[in-house]
């Protein structure tokens, strides 16, 4: 297995523990043994995902703790609830499943055993799935989810070498009968598509497993060019359409991944990038495009990736003691001096807080006529989708404050008296939008 212990080393940091994900089959039983064979005492865990799906589960999740226990080996054991989204099928729920239970391991490096058999197979099926050159170069090395580094020490060797080193080593293992189940469409591939793929290509699944590591470099160009042209265009969208066109939808591509989300269908980024170019120019122009991990934006010439937006209540009563939560986020009233919210004319109040409906109004400057909060939210440059979740502050039925925006004249601190900070933090990005306006 010296492709095994190559991959370690150059991947594998001296001081790091390497934890294998172990699901009781003979690969991931083969890949645990190598691993303990290249490793230091103490330096390899294991980790079995308990999915539920099978009656065999819990025997399953047995033999891997016995396992670990006659080889010496920390074994945790991860049950997870293998649900359904977006239409997904079971196989991608179950994936899904236990990639999020190996990002919560606490693992910083998790080795994987993928084979060259399976890089084939992923090939395939990526492409009738119409994959592009990223599908096609099915399953790296080495992959970061996070904080997570995922890497699979087995993917050039073979499904015949591993059997013969698990022979040759006496190793025991469970089956999983699903596997054999021609219904799932990677089984169909396995079983049915492959084999007879070999019988005319002999050497079918090394070509095709090398072929995905062509396709492999070929994405690592496109990323390279990707992040050149993100450098530049900083997601500006007349910057982006000076691009040609094959060159926009690579930087998009690119773009979403970098903010870790799931890049649409080819005709769903092209018809957004038709949709973007006919609004080039036009200042007051807002798209919106939704998708898995939230929505798309283009506003004032730049495009914008907003995660899922909680909906504003409807209103609240506040004391503004503690902070309010409000919206994904929180309003809270911070002590000052001569700045904010003058604490001697709120004393006693109580705040009401209520989203924005329209048509309200501010005076935030003495001697200054009253101004549409509208106004005030486009002059100050606050996005379309974050204006409806500003919370809006009131004493009497009077608009007293908006975070970030204004505080009204006859209510404003005066240079060293007492004041109250204004401040809403989203939990969304962690920012502080905090107000200290001066009279």
């Amino acid at each position: 297995m010296a492709q095994a212990a190559a991959l370690l080393d150059e991947h594998l940091p001296k001081d790091a523990t390497l934890w294998a994900g172990l699901s009781g089959g003979r690969d991931s039983v083969v890949l645990l043994h190598v691993c303990k064979t290249l490793l230091p005492p103490g330096k390899l865990r294991a980790v079995h995902v308990h999915h539920g799906l099978s009656p065999h589960a819990d025997e399953w999740a047995a033999f891997c703790e016995k396992l670990c226990r006659d080889w010496n080996i920390p074994f945790t054991l991860k049950k997870v609830d293998v649900a359904r989204h977006d239409g997904q099928g079971l196989e991608a729920a179950a994936r899904r499943a236990r990639y999020q239970a190996f990002r919560e391991s606490g693992a910083s490096h998790l080795a994987l055993a993928h084979h060259q058999n399976d890089q084939a197979e992923t090939l395939l099926f990526n492409l009738c799935r119409g994959a592009g050159v990223i599908g096609a170069a099915a399953m790296p090395y080495l992959r970061k989810t996070g904080d997570l580094a995922l890497l699979r020490p087995l993917l050039d060797v073979s499904a015949n070498a591993i059997a013969a080193y698990a022979a040759a080593k006496q190793l025991r293992w469970v089956e999983d009968e699903s596997n054999a189940d021609a219904r799932y469409r990677r089984n169909f591939l396995r079983h049915q598509i492959l084999p007879e793929l070999a019988s005319r290509f002999p050497a079918a699944e090394t070509t095709l497993a090398r072929a995905a590591g062509h396709f492999a470099e070929a994405q690592e160009l496109l990323d390279a060019l990707a992040a050149e042209d993100d450098a530049r265009i900083a997601a500006q969208l007349t910057l982006l359409l000076a691009l040609s066109p094959a060159r926009q939808a690579n930087w998009l591509r690119y773009w979403l991944r970098q903010q870790g989300w799931q890049v649409p269908e080819s005709a769903v980024l092209h018809e957004a990038l038709r949709q973007l170019a006919m609004l080039a120019h036009k200042p007051d122009s807002h798209f919106e495009l939704k998708l898995p991990q939230g929505e798309l934006h283009l506003w004032q010439d730049r495009l914008y990736c907003v995660p899922p937006l909680a909906a504003p209540p409807a209103g609240r009563e506040w004391d503004g003691n503690a902070p309010c939560a409000w919206a994904s986020g929180w309003l809270t009233l911070e002590p000052c001096r001569g700045a904010g919210l003058s604490a001697a004319l709120v004393a006693g109040k109580t705040f009401t807080i209520r989203p924005r409906q329209g048509g309200e109004h501010i005076i935030p400057q003495t001697n200054r006529p009253r101004r549409t909060l509208k106004n005030l939210l486009q002059e100050n440059h606050i996005p379309p989708w974050e204006r409806e979740r500003l919370p809006l502050l009131y004493v009497d039925d009077e608009l007293v404050a908006v975070p970030d925006i204004a505080i009204a004249a006859g209510w404003q601190c005066k240079a060293g008296q007492s004041g109250l900070r204004v401040g809403y933090q989203r939990t969304e990005d962690r920012s502080c939008l905090t107000l200290c306006q001066h009279t």
